[in-house]
This record gives C-alpha cells, structure tokens and sequence, in this order.
C-alpha cells in the first residue's frame, strides 16, 4: 500500500513524519494549538514534495500521516482533527475541479465557469459525472507505490478539447458559492470515488442507459484522464491547507473579537490556568470594559501565576488565589472564564486539571460558565471520559513531594486534565461564533467527512 511505503526510513518524508511523532510522544510539543499548527505545516510539506498521480492516493498518504501522529499521542486530538480537515479541503478542491470540467465550454477552455443561469447542472445522461451514469473508479497499480513518479499522459484531441486549465481549477474557488446557490448536483461530502460507479453496478441496478461498449471505452478514458490530471492541483490544495494555517496562527485574536459581547463593566471573572486564548480574551475586553479578575494559581503547575503576572501587567485588576479558595469566593464571582484542550462531539470538554472543582462551583452557586476555544479543538469523539486512559495523566513527585508514592501502599493519581460533562457549561465561543454545548455536534458533521472519523 502507498501508506505503509511511505514510512521507509530512507525517505525524506518519512523523516519529517517521524520527527513530529517523536516530538508528541515525548510531549515536546505542548498545546493543542501548537500541535496543529506543526500537523498542518507538515502535510503541507508533504503534499508539496509528494508525487503522486490521483487524488486518492494523495487522501491514502495523509490518511497514514495522521494514524501515525494519533498513534504517537492519542491524548492530542487536535493532530487528527486537522488531518480530518485537510482530508475534506481536498475532496472539495477535487470536486470543485470536477465541476469546472464539466462545467466549462469546449470551445472556451480558459473560461472560468460561474454556475448555470438556472438552477441544476444540466448534464447529458450519457456523460461521465451524470448521475444517472457513474462508472467505479478502481485505483490503478500506481496507488500500491508511496510516492508515484509523474509520467505524461497522452491524451485524444478530443480528450484535451474538454480538459480544462489549472486558471479554471483556481477560479473554482471563488465560485464554489455561485455553484452552490445555483443547486448544483455535486455532493461536496462524499468520497472522490463516488464520482464514479461502475457501468455493471448500473445495470444491475436498471439505471444503465444502454451505452455500446465504444462509447463506455470512450467514457472510460476520459474519466481516466480526469483523474490523471489531479497533479495540477497542487497548487490549490498547497493553498487551501495554507488557509488552514493562517486560520490557526489568528485563533486567539479572532476569539477573541466577541469579548465586549459576554464581559461587562464592574464583572468579576474567574479563570484558572494559563490559557493563550483566555489571555487574549480578557485583554481585548479590557479595551473597552473595566473588570476584575480572579486566577486559581492551579497546582501543582502552577501556570496561574503566570496568567496574573500578564493581566496584571496589561492593567487589569487582578487577584490571584490558591486552590482552595475558588468555592468560597464562587458567590462573589460573576462569570467562569476556562479554556479547553478539547472538546467532544457531546458537548464536554478536557480542560487543566481543577477546572471541574470550578464547574461544580459554578453551577452550585448558579454561576454561568463560558469556555473560550477554536474551532480546531472540536473532536469527533464520544465519551471519552468512560474509558480510564482518556485523561492524561503525569508524575505524582510535585504532589507529594519528596516521599516515595506507594511506599504504603497508597496510589497517588495526578491528571493533567479534567473531563467537564456538557451539562455543567453554558456557551463555547469560538473563532467562528458563539454555540451551545448541544450545537457541538452538528459543527462537527459539518467540519468532517464521515469516512474521516475513523483514519
């Protein structure tokens, strides 16, 4: 298989993959935001070294990078989530290509299609992205090899009268809306093969419009050329995936847009922690609010204290408090303010270790909690809280200090994470709008494609 090729130790690729695996498995990498930045800057690598002649051996290759940086730290979902977009920015980049093709005049190869004036493609049912002709796309030798070499492909006159130019590819991008206001009959969530099912199956099924076997050769060979030409858009997903990029390097600033909204005047916020996204948050609304603060210093990491020393220096009153405080100071706090390292589709979230305690509190005390993320941390995963390896866990020494952990038997147990259950929080304002915890799943089926859940 072209996945299992890839990893050869000999190869460039191999290398790079290799190099941030290890880096997550010794937590090298700490943050989810980091790790996604350093996931999508590595399959932008990847899809620019590699050579590969189809779309899908393109989709089976970065489905292989993202099973191995999920097996190196499972307990880092954002390194999967943003393969999973990756995977789907590719399928639509195919698709949105194959709508050109289709689309554009022969006689005008080099003009950019901008949707039929009517609503629906009017495709013949004899053409080869009809609906009621599909033909089964049967991954050539070539997928069975990691990196496939760029041959030429010879093509009929006709066959390059109807091929369209990498512009058209580009100027889909732009237009992919106008397609879509216009109803056009391409499922942007289904699998590049769905494009095509095989002549047979058709038949069997009765939908065959009865085609002689020289015009199912001739349709064959251009479907087959199609596909051949899915090396020219490596600049559009070089592109797309740098979209991905720019939108995780501006995450806190555009969270943080919304803050005059959910913070008020003479509030007393709570928070815990050293979250970059909180920070932001707080410091945008300082802007035009003046607020309190209140920091859990959050042991034994004690990463309070460097939240406090920034607000402080950023001019917001700020008090910081040891753990212990946080259910007896709840009634004189007016909002919860954490940040996650992820979230589930149900709605919960892991967030530092104490953030639960606060939770709890917060609801006791009818307290609203608002937990400020990007869109990025949203995982296609279902309670993960049953399972007992689902929160990470480290070394007890900065617990109990100097005395040896088990020497009476005892087992000390020190997560880096709590698991907060989607009942105990009232809003999650992200990157792109304010949700609900029961509204989580939904963005999910929108951001992933079904046969990316599992990679």
């Amino acid at each position: 298989m072209a996945s299992d090729l890839l990893f050869r130790a000999n190869d460039p690729a191999a290398k790079l993959v290799e190099a941030l695996a290890t880096r997550l498995r010794r937590r090298q990498i700490v943050g989810s935001r980091n790790v996604a930045l350093a996931t999508a800057v590595l399959i932008q690598n990847i899809v620019r070294g590699v050579k590969y002649s189809t779309v899908d051996e393109l989709l089976l290759i970065i489905r292989a990078i993202g099973r191995r940086l999920v097996d190196a730290n499972p307990k880092e979902l954002a390194s999967g989530n943003i393969v999973r977009r990756i995977l789907r920015l590719i399928r639509e980049e195919f698709r949105a290509a194959a709508a050109a093709a289709l689309s554009a005049p022969s006689s005008m190869p080099g003009t950019p299609f901008l949707g039929p004036e009517t609503p629906g493609l009017h495709v013949p049912s004899t053409h080869y992205l009809s609906n009621d002709l599909q033909f089964a796309f049967v991954p050539s030798a070539s997928a069975s090899s990691a990196m496939p070499l760029a041959a030429g492909v010879s093509m009929s006159p006709a066959a390059l009268a109807r091929q369209t130019s990498l512009s058209n590819f580009v100027a889909m991008r732009h237009s992919r809306a106008q397609l879509e206001r216009s109803g056009s009959v391409l499922d942007l969530s289904a699998s590049t093969s769905s494009l095509f099912t095989s002549p047979s199956a058709a038949r069997e099924r009765g939908d065959s419009p009865g085609l002689s076997s020289e015009e199912r050769a001739e349709y064959a060979m251009e479907r087959e050329d199609f596909l051949r030409q899915s090396g020219k858009l490596k600049p559009v997903l070089i592109q797309a995936i740098e979209e991905v990029v720019g939108e995780l390097e501006t995450t806190h600033e555009d969270v943080a847009k919304g803050a005059r909204e959910h913070i008020h005047s003479s509030e007393v916020i709570f928070t815990m922690g050293h979250s970059k996204t909180v920070e932001s948050f707080l410091k945008q609304a300082s802007r035009d609010r003046k607020f309190t603060v209140i920091v859990a210093e959050s042991a034994p990491s004690y990463l309070g204290h460097t939240m406090a020393a920034s607000l402080s220096a950023h001019g917001i009153p700020t008090l910081l408090v040891p753990d212990a405080a946080v259910h007896a100071l709840m009634p004189r706090i007016t909002k919860v303010i954490l940040g996650a390292h992820s979230v589930l589709a149900n709605g919960g979230l892991f967030a530092l270790a104490g953030s639960l305690a606060a939770a709890l509190a917060a609801r006791l005390h009818a307290k609203p909690v608002v937990v400020t993320t990007g869109q990025f941390k949203f995982a296609p995963a279902w309670n993960l809280y049953h399972d007992y390896g689902a929160v990470d866990f480290q070394g007890p020494g900065a617990v109990v200090g100097q005395s040896v952990p088990g020497e009476h038997g005892e087992e000390v147990v020190d997560p880096y994470y709590d698991y907060i259950r989607p009942e105990l929080v009232n809003l999650f304002v992200t990157n792109e709008g304010d949700h609900p915890p029961s509204y989580v799943y939904r963005i999910i089926k929108e951001a992933y494609d079904d046969d990316d859940v599992e990679l």
